[in-house]
């Protein structure tokens, strides 16, 4: 096998392969016999068929095979021999693929850079105090208040904040009218045009109201986009939340205090940890920034368009979740997506430099660590660890479990090697 290498940049190479006409005659045999096997052929019992009249009848699908075999097997054969190791999938150019002739082809690829990492040890980072103030526990308590609020029945008019309890019907334009008996219905929701929210202000028991509002074209709901739809509510009722008083009483109603002082000791030991989490991922963010600078590398652009990839995917994701249509919400995709590039190339940078790291340090995942991470997630989405780590085995997951894992023992070395100067 002959076998040439260009490097084009740190990442990018190209590599020629040629292979003797033996080599495709061989593999052409070899799938020709297994066609032979499986082949009905009429005159022939099935299996018995000569190998020249299965050759003949299958010639164009016996062909795509030996092609795809040869490119498949020759291009990590080759890979192999030259010690390297290419990542994504390579573009084929020049295929000479005839009979009689020797077989060759033309690929380009990536591969990931090489980095000698340093100045990774002793980095001078700041790291902010975890600090919660009284005023910090006073609004955690009045969110969990709020939680707590009921709907009371409210004389005279309802206003901003308040409830209608009302029948509500409306009629798009040219499109399925549509009714709800017994609504309730925020005043000032953000889920409501303002316009309709105008409108409903002010009402009170027994006022029926008639009203038309116009939707924007990228509303995502679909039957109301672009169209005036005209509405009819009939108020039965005007409700308005009340808060419990914040007391002994109230702690007590919630399961596992004995007083308010027990609940706003725990609010306050929960939001140290949270403010502490989030000083500790702001200080690991800041150290890998410092340290990316001092390791430059070419991307490869695979890794870069597989992280923007995956950072567009959750967005759909997580409006879709919210019941956002992102089909038909008026953004401009491509602007998004040019956002995406510089936090994309820097957390691909890091990746590599974290790896970098482990390697020069000789970190390693046992496989109880990447067992004990499977249980954990197993018990975060309620499935049996089992079932969780089958359908990882199955899809080739584990291994970058063990990745995620190595990367995180690299980044707790390098934070225990920083000089992380704590503020006050």
């Amino acid at each position: 096998m002959k076998i040439e290498l260009n490097e084009l940049s740190p990442v990018k190479r190209t590599m020629t392969v040629e292979v003797e006409a033996g080599v495709v005659a061989a593999e052409t045999d070899e799938v020709v016999r297994r066609y032979a096997v499986k082949a009905r052929i009429p005159g022939f019992r099935p299996g018995k068929a000569p190998l020249s009249v299965v050759r003949s009848r299958f010639k164009k699908e016996v062909e795509e095979e030996v092609r795809e075999s040869l490119l498949h097997r020759l291009y990590g054969e080759a890979a192999k021999e030259k010690g390297i190791t290419p990542i994504g999938d390579p573009a084929l150019d020049e295929v000479v693929f005839e009979e009689g002739k020797p077989f060759s082809f033309k690929t380009s690829f990536e591969i990931r850079p090489e980095i000698n990492p340093q100045g990774y040890e002793g980095v001078e980072v700041p790291k902010k105090a975890a600090a919660v103030s009284d005023e910090d526990v006073e609004t955690a308590l009045g969110e969990i208040r709020d939680s707590r609020a009921q709907l009371v029945v409210k004389e005279g008019k309802a206003e901003t904040g308040d409830f209608l309890m009302a029948d509500v019907a409306g009629t798009p334009e040219g499109g399925e009218p549509f009714q709800q008996e017994n609504a309730l219905v925020e005043i000032g929701s953000t889920q409501n045009l303002p316009e309709f929210n105008d409108r409903i202000e002010g009402a009170g028991k027994g006022d029926s109201l008639e009203f038309s509002v116009n939707y924007p074209q990228e509303h995502p709901a679909e039957q109301l986009a672009g169209k005036d739809v005209a509405y009819q509510l009939t108020v039965h009722e005007v409700k308005t939340r009340e808060l419990p008083e914040l007391d002994d009483e109230f702690a007590k109603d919630l399961g596992e205090f004995d007083s308010l002082d027990a609940l706003k000791e725990r609010v306050r030991t929960d939001l140290t940890a949270r403010k502490k989490a989030e000083t500790d991922n702001e200080m690991r963010k800041i150290l890998m920034d410092k340290i990316v600078v001092e390791n430059p590398a070419e991307l490869p652009d695979v890794l870069v368009e597989e992280e923007i990839r995956h950072r567009m995917e959750d967005m759909v994701r997580t409006m879709m979740m919210q019941g956002v249509d992102p089909q038909k919400i008026d953004v401009d995709w491509k602007e998004i997506r040019e956002r995406q590039d510089e936090p994309a190339r820097k957390a691909v940078h890091a990746r590599l430099v974290l790896d970098a790291i482990a390697d020069e340090k000789g970190l390693a995942v046992e496989d109880k660590e990447v067992d004990e991470k499977i249980q954990v997630e197993a018990a975060r989405i309620g499935e049996p660890a089992t079932e969780v780590r089958k359908r990882l085995v199955d899809s080739g997951g584990t291994g970058a479990i063990k990745v995620q894992l190595l990367r995180e023992k690299a980044l707790e070395w390098v934070v225990a090697a920083a000089n992380i100067q704590e503020e006050e």
